[in-house]
């Protein structure tokens, strides 16, 4: 190479020279600068994400804390989740709780002869719905304080109308009780 670059005429072995020495250190300035680049842009984008997640996990927990208040305020329990999502145990549970409320109220001395048996209807073709109807007299009272028992509260009124009122405070009811469940594949 030496030879080479010695035979060339005038000025152009010290610019090879030149170039030889300096296009390297060049590239090695211009890779250099480039890596920096993007270290420093792959560390602001780092910084970003690191941000974005942080957001993102504190919404996930507003969010959760959102649901567990919506659950709260609807009476859904992951108890109840899971009861709504068997078909069989949704309707055990329903019949339960209406033979309570049932019983109850022949305890407070109210007639139950006018009581439904409990009905199933599909609402969609994924969505049944349980449902039964107590219609009969009874002191106003009587009929609100053993609906407001907590034993009661995962019993869903559906409608309730006061039909007529009489003597003493009673009053014709007829209540109406729904409560969803999801329909399983195997029925």
């Amino acid at each position: 190479m030496r030879a080479f670059v010695l035979t060339l005429p005038g000025p152009w072995p010290r610019l090879l020279a030149w170039a030889l020495v300096v296009l390297p250190v060049l590239l090695v300035g211009v890779f250099a600068w480039l890596s920096l680049q993007q270290a420093v842009t792959g560390w602001a984008r780092r910084a970003a994400l690191s941000d974005e997640v942080a957001q993102l996990s504190e919404g996930l927990v507003t969010a959760e804390m959102a649901n567990a208040q919506w659950m709260r305020a609807r009476q859904l329990t992951v108890e109840g989740m899971a009861e709504m999502s068997d078909p069989t145990r949704a309707r055990e549970a329903f019949g339960a709780r209406y033979g309570a409320f049932l019983s109850a109220l022949e305890a407070a001395g109210v007639e139950t002869g006018q009581a439904t048996g409990i009905g199933e209807s599909a609402v969609t073709g994924r969505v049944g719905e349980l449902y039964a109807v107590w219609i009969g007299v009874a002191p106003v009272e009587t009929v609100f304080s053993i609906l407001e028992d907590p034993q009661f509260r995962p019993l869903r009124v559906s409608e309730m109308s006061i039909i007529a009122t009489g003597a003493g405070g009673e009053a014709e009811f007829l209540v109406e009780f729904r409560q969803p469940y999801v329909i399983g594949r195997a029925e």
